[in-house]
């Protein structure tokens, strides 16, 4: 065990510079888990509109008042279009002459005019609001209505409120848990630039031109150094996890229960996916200089490919089919099925875990051959 030995000599001498990172980015793991955490509830945003109505009937200043309770209705003090430039006006509307005749007949194209600087929110907004309007006044219309009593009960429509309640699925499991769901999310992008800045210089040093000439001098085979070099790394994910899984009681939803030790399950076996990369890269790099650029290009590329950042189900396909060749995105399918995000399955649950898992043992193949070739090399 004198690889594992050295291993952890050379750990130890450098636990000042694995701390910083440590603390850095423990504190960045809670900034966001409980920056995020925050309940907040929709509010309609209300837009500054200018109506120009050419029309100038009953049903055009229906629309009008309509418009009016949704968003602010202003009066330029320039040209609209000096307004719409500097932003004073969010979108300028204009209600076409034979606005309440076209709508009466059922030909609702070219009844509105819309100015804007660029395809934006407000423009989509608007576009919305008035479709939604014409429609139900249309509806209203072909139920018998005359258009004054379409206009007002098309307003009384659209003015209904609905109230949601967030209710937990039949796993147990409620959208309240958001918190619990980022937290695990963005370890996974913690643990890996945890284990590749913390580690990665250490190994590097364990593989350096005088420890590589002695190691072929003696004994020890490949498969030993790297299996020893890999258990060293072990006793310090196994701290780290421990310190994580225990912030992750009051950040992660609460007391591990029934499912919720899968987690714990699932954050260890990524951790140790982690520092099975942190091996891999550190066996390719020459210089510790290249292990920022390393490992933003690896967590963070998980980070926004996987889910780690924005969740899978806003993912697009071709995405996600990149993503299933990375083992981030097994890590995160079984987080987003633990916390309710995505319907639980026992089946699904296990094959993300062995997933993982041969993630794993094809990095640790790779690693061994790496190093093997690198013992040949005279370099």
């Amino acid at each position: 065990m004198q690889v594992f030995k050295l291993y952890m000599k050379i750990l130890k001498s450098k636990l000042p510079t694995l701390m910083i990172y440590f603390v850095l980015f423990t504190i960045l793991c809670i900034a966001s888990t409980v920056g995020s955490s925050t309940e907040e509830k929709f509010e309609d945003s209300k837009l500054d509109i200018c109506v120009t109505d050419l029309d100038n009937t009953p049903e055009s200043k229906a629309l009008t008042d309509y418009i009016s309770k949704k968003h602010n209705i202003v009066e330029p003090k320039m040209d609209i279009k000096d307004a719409l430039y500097y932003m004073s006006v969010d979108y300028s509307l204009t209600i076409k002459d034979g606005y309440a005749e076209k709508l009466a007949s059922g030909d609702t194209e070219d009844i509105f005019e819309g100015e804007y600087v660029h395809e934006s929110y407000s423009v989509a907004y608007m576009g919305s609001l008035l479709d939604e309007y014409v429609s139900c006044v249309r509806a209203c219309a072909a139920g018998g209505e005359d258009m004054s009593e379409a206009v007002k009960s098309a307003e009384e429509a659209l003015g209904t409120e609905t109230d949601v309640t967030v209710v937990a699925d039949g796993s147990g499991a409620s959208a309240n848990q958001e918190n619990g769901v980022n937290y695990f999310r963005y370890l996974a992008y913690i643990l890996i630039s945890i284990m590749i800045n913390a580690l990665a210089p250490v190994i590097i040093s364990m593989k350096s031109k005088e420890v590589r000439f002695r190691t072929n001098c003696s004994t020890t085979s490949p498969l030993s150094f790297v299996t020893q070099v890999i258990m060293g790394s072990m006793v310090f994910v196994a701290l780290v996890c421990l310190i994580f899984i225990i912030l992750g009681i009051p950040l992660g939803g609460g007391m591990y229960e029934g499912r919720g030790w899968l987690k714990v399950l699932n954050c260890i076996l990524f951790a140790m996916i982690s520092v099975l990369i942190a091996v891999l890269c550190s066996l390719m790099m020459t210089s510790t200089k290249s292990i920022p650029i390393i490992c933003n290009v690896i967590g963070l590329g998980m980070g926004f490919l996987c889910g780690m950042f924005v969740p899978q189900t806003l993912l697009s396909e071709s995405v996600l089919s990149t993503a299933k060749f990375l083992p981030a995105f097994w890590y995160i399918k079984l987080v987003d099925m633990l916390a309710g995000v995505t319907p639980y399955s026992s089946s699904a649950a296990v094959q993300c875990l062995l997933i993982q898992a041969g993630f794993a043992a094809a990095i640790a193949a790779l690693a061994v051959l790496i190093y093997k070739l690198k013992l040949q090399s005279n370099e």
